[in-house]
């Protein structure tokens, strides 16, 4: 929610411990700060604010399943995301700042970009945000605010995911809808097809997730292996 009488633009040390600990509790994985660049916008007009608190949370992973049950389960936990970031853009209001929620289950934003600029992690050539506490399965929300304050990441250590990303193509292969494709400009980027993405998705396809090294293997194993060194 927003509420543009609440123009608060600091945040003492204490106030935002208490979110983050509140944050934790609530079952947020990982949370990061970053200021809004441009390319994040997706075209959408109706952004409010440029400071982001970025939280993620774990998809879960059901079994290789794919059917309209399990499709239902993952836009369940996009539901039970959103009602936790509301949750916590409702504390901040109550605090006095102005707050717009970017909901996991929408498309207000790019959110793994976002994700990327919080320093949270990178983006993989799965177009999925691969951190190293969840890997490739991480759900995304973000909290808009008048805080300025902010103590927004200003570098990112997991840039050699790129370089990991761009000796890959295991996600892109093993795509059962053939939604992923190699941008010919960029070998360590890909495009998603998204008509054919959303077919998957709408199965409760997560095979981009689960064919991910660093899902199978996880990110202190992957970076451990040095497969990522460029010569």
């Amino acid at each position: 929610m927003s509420d543009n009488s609440s123009n608060n633009k600091k945040i003492d040390d204490s106030l935002l411990k208490t979110l983050e600990e509140k944050s934790k509790k609530l079952g947020i994985v990982s949370i990061g700060y970053a200021k809004l660049p441009e390319d994040v916008f997706n075209g959408n007009s109706s952004l409010e604010y440029l400071n982001a608190i970025v939280l993620t949370i774990p998809i879960e992973i059901y079994d290789n399943v794919i059917d309209n049950e399990k499709a239902q389960k993952l836009y369940d936990e996009y539901i039970d995301f959103g009602n936790i970031t509301n949750e916590l853009s409702d504390y901040l209001t109550n605090e006095g700042f102005g707050t717009q929620v970017l909901h996991p289950a929408e498309d207000l934003a790019d959110l793994s970009k976002l994700g990327q600029v919080a320093g949270l992690g990178y983006i993989g050539k799965n177009r999925l945000l691969i951190t190293p506490e969840l890997g490739p399965r991480s759900k995304i929300s973000a909290i808009l605010t008048t805080i300025e304050n902010l103590p927004f990441s200003e570098e990112n250590s997991h840039k050699w995911i790129k370089n990991y990303c761009r000796l890959c193509d295991i996600c892109i292969e093993g795509c059962p809808e053939n939604a992923l494709v190699v941008k010919e400009d960029d070998l360590s980027k890909s495009n998603t097809i998204n008509e054919k993405c959303m077919v998957g998705c709408n199965k409760g396809c997560t095979s981009c997730i689960e064919l991910c090294p660093f899902f199978k293997d996880g990110y202190d194993a992957v970076k451990e292996s040095g497969n990522y060194i460029i010569s």
